[in-house]
């Protein structure tokens, strides 16, 4: 502004709620959500958001909510898991003959992907395993911007003289020193978080030499979710003993996985 020039403008002094900006046109609501990546952040306002308030309209404990919503998802992916399962067993199976096929064709990189699509075709793609995973993860990016943003969960508590503030960690104590990456607060469902995540990755490992991963993601997490929300590690470990309990008693049918690779005619060529 000019010396002796005047300007107008408007100070919004309440609640971030989305609900309340929205009001405004202002792109107020905008401030809602705003950590993150912005293409998560219609899956937050749109639909994790509205779900969480529907919820907690009949549920007051929003740790409560939190938990139904993780059901509510866990049974929504259920097809989609249970097809996971059947693609991890046929994984399994298949990978006879897919070592048959390398060892078979290995000076001849095209004949051995020809070989390799035709078992897919066959039996089916094992990476489609991987989808159910795919898709939870702008789910998580998506609660993580519910969970630092809304107002709706400042100060939500759900186990008193545990979990006070779902919108923040649960810090339960200080340690005296500040661990690299860890930090100086002690969390517990990071703990419970990463264990879960440790018992569920032990059941499905298929290859031994994948061995190194099944402790080394546990512990990434843990560092990882150490200072996130204390909502959202309820959630994932939530998730992940539903999971848990999906795998050890969910019933996969037992396909049989026949060769596809021709075995040598035994005849000599002249």
């Amino acid at each position: 502004v000019q010396s002796g020039g005047k300007d107008r403008f408007s100070i919004y002094i309440g609640p971030l709620d989305y609900k309340e900006l929205a009001h405004y046109d202002n792109s107020l609501d905008e401030l809602i959500m705003s950590d993150g990546w912005s293409v998560f952040r219609p899956i937050s306002r749109y639909l994790i958001l509205p779900v969480l308030e529907w919820l907690n309209s009949f549920i007051p404990n929003y740790g409560l909510v939190i938990i139904i919503f993780s059901i509510m998802v866990k049974l929504i992916l259920f097809p989609l898991t249970k097809h996971s399962y059947q693609s991890q067993k046929r994984m399994q199976k298949m990978q006879p003959l897919m070592n048959e096929i390398k060892e078979k064709y290995k000076n001849d990189q095209q004949r051995q992907q020809k070989e390799m699509i035709e078992l897919y075709k066959k039996h089916g793609n094992p990476m489609s395993g991987c989808l159910p995973m795919l898709l939870q993860m702008p789910l998580l990016f998506a609660l993580y911007q519910v969970f630092k943003s809304t107002i709706q969960l400042r100060g939500a508590m759900f186990i008193p003289g545990w979990i006070n503030d779902l919108s923040t960690s649960e810090a339960l104590f200080t340690l005296p020193v500040s661990l690299p990456f860890y930090g100086n607060e002690f969390n517990l469902l990071p703990v419970l978080m990463a264990l879960t995540m440790f018992f569920q990755s032990k059941m499905t490992m298929q290859d031994p030499k994948q061995k190194s991963m099944v402790y080394f993601m546990p512990l990434f997490m843990l560092v990882l979710f150490n200072r996130f929300p204390s909502g959202l590690n309820l959630y994932y470990t939530l998730f992940n003993l539903l999971t848990i309990v999906q795998q050890k008693y969910i019933h996969v049918e037992d396909e049989e996985v026949k060769p596809s690779v021709k075995k040598p005619s035994g005849k000599k060529k002249k």
